[in-house]
């Protein structure tokens, strides 16, 4: 059984219950229309947002992998770069920028979040997916091996290819994000923290491991460790 199949288990046992990418498409859907100039930083080959693409005037991807970002079929503009430094994007002229599963690569957060403000219009949206670093799971898997981590992601998706960035974790956490915020002139308009157990699921005992962690994560008081934080930043 693969993660996706996982999670619509998750959704027979826990009724109400929306994973993260629903979310976190759901917060871009209300962004863009026609006329947006959307950016997804780190875009790597991913289709995730491929039917979002289709309703936005132009999308540029970014990504620090040649090899991935000419994987990609679904951007309009394909630019290799660091997120730190986007030269060939001119001030003030994106819309909307997406980035999904990219915050933990971050070596140096407040350089990408100037560049960020640097390039979105005034009023413009960040708009994000990432892991929590203050969740259990997280925390192992920062402890993981990298290979050992490649083979357990396999497990849990025939379609995932990873690559071998390190992860560092600097924007992963609610005190972190406000920080880079305010630092670089954002406001915070949405965050949402939200549990997932499949992202362990690589079989059955997993995955019930990961519900009772979530189950014990949906206590109020422990509701900033769930694993996911999605959110929407505005530029100032």
């Amino acid at each position: 059984m693969l993660q996706d199949e996982y999670r619509q288990l998750y959704k027979r046992i826990n009724k109400g219950w929306e994973d993260s990418v629903s979310l976190y498409k759901k917060l871009i859907n209300k962004q863009i229309d026609k006329t947006t100039v959307v950016l997804d930083a780190g875009c790597g080959f991913s289709d995730l947002l491929k039917e979002e693409y289709e309703r936005c005037k132009k999308v540029i991807g970014v990504d620090i992998s040649p090899k991935f970002l000419a994987k990609n079929e679904w951007v309009d503009v394909k630019i290799v770069a660091n997120l730190e430094s986007i030269p060939k994007i001119r001030d003030n002229s994106i819309d909307v920028i997406v980035s999904s599963w990219v915050f933990e690569h971050l070596k140096n957060p407040n350089r990408v979040f100037s560049e960020f403000y640097r390039i979105l219009k005034k009023g413009g949206k960040l708009i994000f997916l990432t892991p929590n670093a203050l969740n259990g799971v997280i925390l192992l898997n920062k402890m993981i091996p990298s290979l050992v981590r490649k083979f357990l992601i396999g497990k849990m998706s025939k379609d995932l290819e990873t690559d071998p960035m390190e992860a560092f974790y600097k924007a992963n956490s609610l005190m972190a994000l406000k920080r880079l915020a305010k630092e670089n002139n954002f406001r915070i308009e949405k965050i949402i923290l939200n549990g997932d157990p499949t992202y362990i699921a690589v079989n059955k005992i997993f995955f019930y491991i990961g519900v009772i962690s979530e189950k014990i994560a949906s206590l109020s008081l422990l509701k900033n460790f769930r694993v996911h934080i999605i959110g929407v930043m505005e530029r100032m």
